[in-house]
């Protein structure tokens, strides 16, 4: 499958394939073939295998007479007693052919056989002659329960046997990937020990695998035009083999190969199937893609060098905008646009620019994207103005602000129930007045409001709605109450606005939080004089919303909002820049005094972008303090298109270094179980949906707490550092590839690897922790080699050793393995021959969750 004619005709030829399988060390029937003026020579030195060329089909006794009597008395034949005649190639490739089992003693009948079968060739066909295998007996007997059984006739028990066709196909990564089962075969076969039967399960395994890699090596060494095409390749071949059973030792034995047909024949395509097309898939979207357009806007830093080499191999035409005109990406895309980006504040008319100058050159892009946090509200202003596939502006802009994502989530929070959903349908009236719709943030970015502080939904939707006791509805917003300054918007505040509420209402307004007496009794309090009993209510009290993910957050840009901060949200709390990444300048504080000192620090040493070049300091040095969270840290990277979940792939961070925030290590898959991982999956795609985010591939990092998974924040752009690296090696699946088509307008196609195809387990490097260890002892280039010899998994993500105040990771070292304890054990013993491992690194504890 996925092959083209010309392959299919190379995999098809059986003896072709089986002097190749033999040389490398795969088990074949012994075997004569008789041609008539075949396409190609065969080198058959070495092998079991025998090629005989022949020019006529006609007048050939005495020639077939002579090799089938060699043949049948060779060495190679000596075990076997008997002989399998068959046509092969051109019309006999399919199953519809003669097959004939003989005796090798009686070698007329064999000779005679042959003869009858020679006239019927066509040029580039063969008679095979092979020995025949005897397949491995059933330990037990077969149960065979037919009608006659209950009839109770005594019917003779057949003689079964059984073939096998392993579908294997070729991995995103180039390697052959084997996905069939025998356990059920081998269990009805009578195999019950289970050692026996996962050593049969690994032999045939290993010979399916190496069948592709042969095939693989072929086509490796075959032109453009041999292959039939440029991208021409197998993607998957079914093997035909048997078990044959010598005393106690069972072989099997490669019959030949399928290059097509090979799903259909094997029933996959309701079990397993979906794994095996993984790679056909894959290869189906690059072709759609290759030739397409895509603006790029920024360029990055070292660690997006992969974007550029990747765009490339997709066949893609890149057009980079970006503000630094000696950027190495410059001389690796189609087009660079070099434009003076680095005011983010001034966003729309950098999109103007950016179209004006596209219209100039007559570029037409499919798609636009960004992989720098900076460029992110930028880019879907310019897909708005292009009218591309991308989030919608506002949404951007909500993920792009740390405390302003949490704020969307808790202000979408379910308004508490009104009196009117407690009545009984008798009583229930048309409402006089309706809720004016929300108004919508301006399209500009806004400044962020000092002084406002996102907690308890609960409290924020107590200035939503009140419910007059006459039945008519009254809608207050924070716009409706009159004017006030910035810090009288707090909690507190909110909380003091009961006064009011209750003034409007005519009806108190209770706090459900000091009340301690039962539903019932709550509900019975708002009608007190009411003889009827309640109804229960007409809309759920509690529906799921994303609300229930958002933590309590400040927004900080002086003294004064730290003094309310700090009355406001518990301690210890995180301290983080509004719009950072990679953990620049983030702390967990424990009083205000901290925080005070921190603030003070940040704000003399990073004060602009070129400080921290990715850090989110072109927006501004604001910062946010954030309610801590206890448990585990994971990351979330999610496809959606169109609002839906395409695909998602969850990974878990190792514990942080405090009191900075560091990330220390990563493992892939998780290690939570699946129902946890489902709800971290739901947790983020609620959270992504609820600020808006509809298309595109995002990161959302979040925490499971004892009481289930709680936001940190959302990147509105792919996941960075070595993540779509590791989601290629783990699950084939490539994110880069889904965030171009997404782009573009096209929704991808990621089936998931299940189970996943190995584990990774790997620990960052920081500077300056690691400055000298990385000058010595695990350098880049001893990195590299090791690298290169599969003892490691290295990523690079910066190319200069900087020793910076505020940490920051350098290059990720990582191991692979079947087994995850395995690969978390040659970690550690790498990182300690390394010297990454420290007393004041201890990547043992870092390791400490992945068990």
């Amino acid at each position: 499958m996925g092959s083209t004619p010309r392959l299919a005709e190379l995999l098809g030829d059986t003896l072709l394939t089986r002097v190749l399988l033999e040389r490398n060390r795969v088990r074949c029937p012994p075997t004569l073939g008789l041609m008539y003026r075949p396409p190609r020579s065969y080198q058959t030195e070495g092998t079991t295998v025998t090629a005989v060329s022949l020019t006529e089909r006609e007048g050939q006794g005495e020639l077939v007479q002579r090799e089938v009597l060699k043949f049948l008395e060779s060495l190679a034949m000596e075990p076997y007693s008997k002989v399998v005649l068959k046509p092969s190639g051109g019309r006999w490739s399919g199953s519809n052919r003669p097959v004939r089992f003989l005796e090798k003693r009686d070698c007329e009948a064999v000779r005679r056989e042959v003869c009858s079968l020679l006239p019927l060739l066509e040029e580039g066909e063969t008679v095979l002659l092979e020995a025949f295998c005897p397949t491995m007996s059933p330990v037990s007997p077969v149960l065979t329960q037919t009608w006659d059984m209950y009839r109770r006739m005594n019917v003779p028990r057949p003689d079964l046997s059984f073939r096998m066709c392993a579908v294997v196909t070729r991995s995103p990564e180039g390697l052959p990937l084997l996905n069939q089962s025998l356990e059920t075969t081998l269990q009805d076969w009578g195999l019950s020990d289970s050692a026996q039967c996962s050593s049969i399960h690994s032999q045939v395994k290993s010979t399916a695998e190496t069948c592709l890699r042969v095939a693989m090596e072929m086509e490796a060494g075959l032109s453009p035009e041999q292959r039939g095409g440029r991208a021409a390749q197998t993607d998957m071949i079914g093997v035909d083999m048997l078990l044959s059973c010598s005393g106690q030792v069972v072989t099997p034995f490669c019959l030949g190969l399928k290059p097509s047909r090979c799903l259909e024949s094997c029933g996959l395509f309701l079990s397993g199937g979906g794994a095996l097309l993984h790679t056909p898939l894959n290869r189906s979207q690059r072709y759609i893609m290759e030739g397409r357009n895509l603006l790029i806007i920024g360029a990055g830093g070292f660690c997006e060098t992969f974007v550029w080499e990747s765009a490339r191999d997709f066949g893609l035409k890149i057009h980079l905008v970006e503000s630094n005109p000696t950027h190495f990406a410059a001389g690796l895309v189609t087009t660079f646009i070099h434009l003076d980006l680095t005011d983010h504040k001034r966003a729309p008319e950098n999109c103007s620019r950016i179209c004006e100058v596209l219209c100039e050159r007559g570029i037409h892009p499919d798609g636009c994207l960004t992989f720098w946090d900076d460029c992110v509200v930028l880019v879907a202003l310019v897909c708005e103005r292009l009218g591309l596939r991308s989030s919608p502006t506002l949404a951007v802009r909500t993920a792009r602000q740390k405390s302003q994502t949490h704020l969307c989530l808790l202000d979408g929070a379910p308004v508490e129930p009104s009196l009117a959903d407690f009545r009984p349908p008798s009583f229930l009236e048309p409402k006089t007045t309706s809720s004016p719709p929300r108004p919508r943030l301006p399209l500009s970015f806004p400044e962020p409001t000092l002084g406002c502080c996102y907690s308890s939904p609960r409290l924020s939707s107590l200035i939503r709605s009140v419910e007059p006791s006459n039945g008519s509805t009254t809608t207050t917003t924070i716009a409706d109450f009159p004017p006030a300054s910035p810090s009288n918007n707090t909690i507190s505040d909110i909380a003091d606005n009961r006064v009011n509420l209750t003034k409007l209402s005519g009806n108190p307004i209770r706090d459900p939080s000091s009340e301690k007496a039962t539903p019932v009794d709550r509900i019975s309090g708002l009608f007190p004089d009411s003889p009827l009993p309640l109804p229960l209510p007409s809309r759920p009290v509690w529906t799921p919303s994303p609300h229930i993910y958002a933590v309590p957050c400040y927004h900080v840009e002086s003294r004064a909002d730290l003094e309310k901060a700090a009355r406001l949200v518990s301690f210890p709390a995180v301290m983080k820049l509004e719009y950072g990444a990679g953990a620049v300048g983030s702390k967990c504080v424990n009083s205000a005094e901290e925080c005070q000192a921190h603030l003070e620090k940040i704000s003399n040493d990073i004060r602009e972008g070129t400080d921290y070049a990715g850090a989110g300091l072109a927006w501004s040095n604001a910062m946010t303090l954030m309610e801590y969270l206890s448990g585990t840290e994971h990351e979330i990277d999610l496809v959606l298109f169109d609002g839906q979940k395409v695909s998602a792939f969850v990974s878990d961070s190792g514990p942080t270094r405090v009191p900075s925030f560091t990330v220390t290590a990563a493992a892939m898959p998780s290690y939570l179980r699946p129902d946890k991982r489902a709800q971290l999956v739901e947790a983020a795609l609620r959270c992504c949906l609820g600020c808006g985010l509809t298309d595109g591939v995002f990161n959302v990092e979040m925490k499971m707490t004892p009481t289930g998974p709680r936001l940190i924040e959302i990147n509105a752009r792919m996941g960075g550092y070595c993540l779509r690296d590791w989601i290629q090696v783990v699950y084939g699946a490539d994110i880069l590839l889904a965030a171009f088509m997404v782009a573009c307008g096209l929704r991808p196609r990621i089936p998931e690897a299940s189970p996943p195809l190995c584990h990774l387990i790997g620990v960052m490097c920081i500077l300056p922790q690691h400055f000298q260890v990385l000058k010595t002892t695990a350098s880049s280039e001893v990195l590299r080699l090791l690298h290169s010899r599969g003892v490691i998994h290295f990523s690079q993500l910066e190319d200069k050793l900087i020793s910076r105040v505020y940490e920051y990771p350098y290059c990720n070292v990582a191991c692979q393995s079947q087994d995850r304890d395995a690969a978390r054990l040659q970690l550690l013993s790498a990182c300690q021959i390394l010297g990454i491992d420290s007393p004041d690194y201890p990547v043992s504890y870092f390791l400490s969750d992945f068990k």
